[in-house]
């Protein structure tokens, strides 16, 4: 099976993401954004949810491939002074937070191994 993460965040974030991560030669697959219910919230770690988040699921080559990624998408989001949280697709265990100040280290932290 490919290396799969998703990314959870607000519906106009992750939507901007799909829209960059369609152009990103790492990616094997994009889910559409689906509407994040309160099971799910729970799981990536949000003790409550204060807006409406949405998460997309996105399919990679390789785990190099996923590092690469998120490594762009960390300058991406920088510019955009957002976050979004990082999740194991198959588990559900949350990963850890992206955001313009997440090291490389914290990164390698966030894919899977």
């Amino acid at each position: 099976m490919l290396p799969a993460i998703d990314l959870t965040g607000s519906k106009d974030e992750i939507e901007a993401i799909l829209k960059w991560a369609k152009n990103r030669p790492e990616i094997d697959e994009t889910s559409e954004p689906t509407a994040l219910d309160a099971t799910r919230a729970l799981n990536v770690g949000l003790p409550e949810i204060t807006e409406a988040l949405t998460f997309l699921t996105l399919v990679f080559t390789t785990g190099k491939a996923a590092l690469e990624f998120l490594k762009a998408l960390r300058d991406e989001i920088k510019t955009h002074k957002t976050s979004v949280i990082v999740s194991d697709t198959l588990s559900g265990t949350p990963l850890g937070k992206l955001d313009g100040g997440t090291s490389d280290s914290e990164i390698s932290s966030l894919t899977l191994k």
